[in-house]
């Protein structure tokens, strides 16, 4: 099932940024990976109501059927998107952090400079010596807008994650620098991807944080209920040249529900968040629950950065689904170096859009650096 082809062609350098004496460059990557597409047993959309109705179908306490008809494997050829940035070479850590953002943002996530503030993960890890290598998944950003049905899948993104992580290992990626550790910071969806990525693969990371993630999945029913709006519909100046597996919510509000903790946020990053938004696909709510999370042979080590007011992941309370009775996280590495898990508090799901994100940044490089990494 998790077979995964590599390929890569010179990518091109296109466009650079600094910070102070660090150093962005932002570049396309093409790839060629191979993973197991799960066939969905309906039609594309032609609506909004049906895009409705098969929410509904999807979240009802019984459905009556399955939304998958069989399975069959795949390769497919893509551009990802990344942005690569190093620190001021005298504080220069021999660790690289890999980001995988979660669904309804890109890569922006992890360096959100819309609004004035101190919302750049980024910016945080390269003061802290650490470089970063954030990309778009498929379907957003500037990577490759895919089938949102058959191809934009879970089992695909894990593929493309653990290909990209193997060319930075291999020094492969033209215009990157070789590491001594390569580690992974998630964020919801990226999290499942990244806990999934050592589940399968566990040599391809020394440590891992993941954050806005529980492997509690009770809680996500209000969430998948509200994107059930056709992205081309909902911004057709962005996205009308998507097709209908391409999803999202109605508007701000529902973008605050799922996301931000009133009043801990500027209503600014939520106009600028809900204005750069992106979709997720069809094909993505299907399939997220296939990935493996049960990491029996990883060693290296765990940090669970929660935000206490998650709504997606923990009902809107964090305390004891993280780290509680109902909580599994530990039982899924028992064989880790070290397992922590942290509740950052006054924050919805989104972290980094808060305004004390920079607190739980600091949290999360100090991990690394305790654990030599």
């Amino acid at each position: 099932m998790w077979n995964i082809n590599y390929s890569l062609a010179l990518l091109s350098l296109f466009s650079g940024v600094a910070f102070g004496s660090s150093k962005c460059i932002n570049f396309g990557i093409p790839v060629t990976v191979s993973a197991e597409s799960l066939t969905l047993a309906f039609p594309p959309f032609q609506n909004g109501y049906q895009a409705e109705a098969f929410l509904e179908a999807v979240v009802k306490r019984d459905p009556s059927s399955s939304p998958v008809s069989g399975t069959k494997n795949v390769t497919e050829k893509f551009s990802i998107n990344a942005q690569y940035c190093v620190p001021d070479t005298r504080k220069k850590s021999k660790t690289i952090q890999i980001l995988t953002h979660g669904l309804g943002f890109d890569k922006s996530y992890w360096d959100f400079t819309q609004v004035a503030g101190n919302y750049s993960y980024v910016q945080a890890a390269l003061e802290a010596g650490y470089s970063t290598f954030a990309y778009d998944r498929l379907g957003t950003g500037a990577s490759t807008k895919a089938d949102p049905y058959n191809i934009v899948q879970a089992p695909m993104e894990l593929a493309i994650l653990a290909e990209l992580t193997q060319m930075l290992r291999s020094g492969t990626i033209q215009g990157c620098e070789s590491y001594e550790k390569y580690v992974h910071v998630g964020h919801s969806f990226g999290s499942v991807l990244t806990n999934a990525l050592v589940a399968v693969a566990p040599q391809l990371s020394d440590g891992i944080i993941l954050t806005g993630y529980s492997n509690n999945a009770t809680f996500q029913t209000p969430f998948v209920s509200t994107t059930g709006h056709l992205a081309s519909e909902n911004q057709p100046a962005r996205f009308s040249g998507l097709s209908s597996g391409y999803i999202t919510w109605a508007d701000k509000y529902y973008n605050q529900f799922s996301f931000l903790n009133y009043p801990y946020f500027d209503p600014a990053v939520l106009e600028a968040a809900e204005a750069s938004k992106w979709p997720l696909t069809v094909g993505e709510l299907i399939t997220f629950g296939v990935l493996p999370s049960s990491a029996g042979q990883y060693k290296g080590p765990v940090l669970y950065l929660a935000s206490q007011d998650d709504y997606i992941f923990c009902g809107g309370d964090c305390a004891g689904i993280i780290d509680g009775p109902y909580s599994d996280s530990r039982a899924l590495f028992p064989a880790v170096s070290d397992f922590e898990v942290y509740i950052h508090p006054n924050v919805g799901h989104a972290l980094n859009l808060h305004y004390n994100a920079t607190a739980a940044y600091a949290v999360a490089n100090r991990f690394f650096m305790k654990n030599g990494l």
